[in-house]
């Protein structure tokens, strides 16, 4: 496999940057970093853009999002500003629009592409600005601002749906837009114990799954190139309404390059070239991803699975069905290859993962496919919207317990 790349300029300039970066010979420096002519330690207000929508911290107690900032006030004076910084949004002003979440405390309409006005302060070292109060919000009256909203008002009106649904509906809207404010804090903890967080990030069995049903309706069109433009369309609606995340880039870069290269008649693409290329084409885009943990495990897991699968799949089609050796052949590859990498930043790893992600995987695909199903069927017919939350609550069920079992395995801990 070393000679089939040596040559490859692809590669090589893939592992190139690979070594440069994560050596620390080449720091990328973060090209929208925040400037003021204020001090943020004199800052008490700032004005901007929210370019990403807020996602629950890991404690519960705030949303965390990046503000494009235009300008800061500060006691005496205010001033224009440049760069990007991650706010911190208390839960009682940010999910004070979100059904079942009953605030006194006077809240916003929180969503990328809002424009805001927010009262606060930074912390100690200028990384974060933790707001007290939002004095104004609007959306621009541009096209883009008016998409902005409408996708705003999509993803409030799904989080209303999934919400009447209960657990169930929780879990789905974690899936569908990455959204984890209704799933609780035990399932979360179950998934990282077992060793399948990454089902829940969203990656590339996400897109895979929308990319799949475009593919189905192409294939019922019967026109090869009207498939293609489908699939696309699905991929940028579904990247749309749940938001770029580093891994979601990831994998609609590679799902984009994968398409291009069927339609220009290439008969095998080579995934681990299209990986490579992803990777470069992501870190001229948004370099600031390169450091982000779950750029790291989505790259360095789909790079396990593509340098190794084969090998495992030898392995365990010696005794198992094909089906089964080629689903642990994958798992096992993705788990030894993060494995270091989830040692190292978090001092643990979950080796059940293997056998977790093979078993918890199709059901949560299947989970995935059956709530489209019923939510067009209940758009359609909301008569069906009570039978339907009881069907996606039996399977939320299976699926809980399930994790539930793998998480009791004890994980590795570097002290």
């Amino acid at each position: 496999m070393v000679k089939r790349y040596s040559n490859n300029s692809v590669f090589l300039a893939a592992l190139i940057c690979i070594i440069l970066f994560y050596s620390g010979l080449i720091k990328l420096q973060d090209r929208n970093s925040f400037f003021s002519l204020i001090p943020y330690g004199q800052t008490n207000q700032i004005t901007g853009q929210l370019i990403n929508s807020p996602a629950k911290t890991s404690d519960g107690k705030y949303y965390s999002a990046k503000l494009k900032v235009h300008n800061c006030k500060g006691e005496a004076a205010s001033s224009q500003a440049f760069g990007n910084v991650k706010v911190m949004i208390p839960c009682e002003i940010a999910e004070a629009f979100f059904p079942g979440k009953l605030y006194s405390k006077a809240g916003a309409f929180f969503e990328a592409g809002g424009l805001y006005s927010l009262k606060g302060h930074f912390n100690s070292d200028g990384s974060k600005f933790y707001i007290s109060e939002c004095l104004s919000y609007s959306f621009p009256k541009t096209i883009y601002g008016k998409l902005d909203y409408f996708r705003a008002l999509c993803r409030l009106q799904f989080k209303r749906i999934m919400f009447s649904w209960g657990a169930g509906g929780g879990l789905l809207l974690a899936l569908l837009c990455g959204a984890k404010e209704y799933t609780s804090s035990e399932v979360s903890l179950s998934f990282k114990n077992a060793g399948l967080s990454h089902i829940l990030a969203l990656s590339g069995m996400h897109l895979s799954m929308f990319s799949g049903i475009a593919m189905f309706i192409g294939k019922r069109i019967g026109r090869k190139k009207l498939s293609f433009i489908i699939r696309i369309i699905a991929l940028l609606f579904f990247v749309w309404f749940a938001g770029f995340s580093p891994s979601l880039l990831r994998a609609f870069l590679c799902s984009f390059f994968m398409i291009i290269a069927t339609l220009s008649n290439v008969e095998k693409p080579d995934l681990l070239l299209i990986l490579a290329f992803s990777f470069l084409c992501q870190t001229i885009i948004s370099p600031a991803d390169i450091y982000n943990t779950g750029f790291i495990l989505s790259y360095t897991a789909l790079a396990g699975i593509l340098l190794t699968n084969k090998y495992f799949r030898t392995i365990y089609n010696r005794f198992l069905p094909g089906y089964f050796a080629n689903s642990l052949g994958s798992s096992t590859g993705a788990q030894v290859f993060t494995a270091p990498v989830s040692l190292s930043l978090f001092g643990t790893f979950a080796p059940i993962g293997i056998i977790a992600t093979s078993i918890i995987s199709p059901l949560v695909t299947v989970f995935i496919y059956s709530g489209l199903f019923l939510i067009l069927l209940c758009l359609i017919f909301p008569v069906f919207a009570h039978a339907s939350g009881i069907f996606i609550n039996f399977e939320y069920t299976v699926i809980k317990y399930l994790t539930g079992l793998f998480a009791l395995v004890p994980v590795w801990r570097i002290n």
